[in-house]
């Protein structure tokens, strides 16, 4: 029915794990932790209090900065290379989706890694650049690159989820990955 083909590589993996940190709501609560802290170290600076103050605002700076920006896409890093390393001999692999008619094969460097019964899929998500067929309550899915199909097209296989499985729910992606 539908053959999507790509290679799963830093970019594209960066691109579907990692959110745009300013779309998520923890994201506002890092922006008031910073601007206490940068408030703490220069404030605590002009009045000579203690090192110990200051470097508290130092430290409440720092990890907004860490956590708030650079926190989720150094996760997205460490386990796209630890991926690498550990299954597929530090180099980037191929991903085969091949839509049928009663499940979803997927294939990794041309072997069959899985097949997802149509039962398991919980929605159907479309960010701009990809689909997701969601499984597990959305934490895994089966992932489908809108530029990367060798059969069919990304309108061709909107409309046949529409007409063949109008009981998968089809909606946009969460902001925060909807790249």
């Amino acid at each position: 029915m539908f053959v999507n083909e790509y290679v799963m590589d830093r970019r594209r993996y960066d691109k579907w794990a990692t959110p745009k940190f300013w779309k998520l709501p923890i994201f506002y609560v890092y922006c008031v932790i910073f601007a206490a802290g940068v408030f703490g170290w220069i404030y605590f600076d002009k009045v000579n209090a203690p090192t110990r103050w200051q470097t508290i605002g130092a430290f409440l700076t720092f990890v907004a900065v860490y956590r708030g920006v650079f926190f989720n896409w150094m996760h997205a890093d460490k386990t796209f290379r630890l991926t690498r390393q550990k299954y597929f001999n530090e180099k980037n692999w191929t991903c085969k989706v091949i839509v049928g008619e009663k499940n979803i094969s997927l294939y990794i460097n041309g072997k069959i890694n899985n097949k997802v019964e149509w039962s398991e899929i919980k929605k159907l998500e479309e960010a701009k650049s990809y689909f997701k067929l969601s499984t597990n309550e959305g934490n895994e899915g089966v992932m489908i690159d809108k530029a990367c199909f060798i059969e069919g097209d990304v309108e061709s296989f909107k409309g046949w989820m529409l007409d063949k499985h109008p009981e998968i729910p089809h909606g946009p992606i969460a902001p925060p990955f909807d790249k």
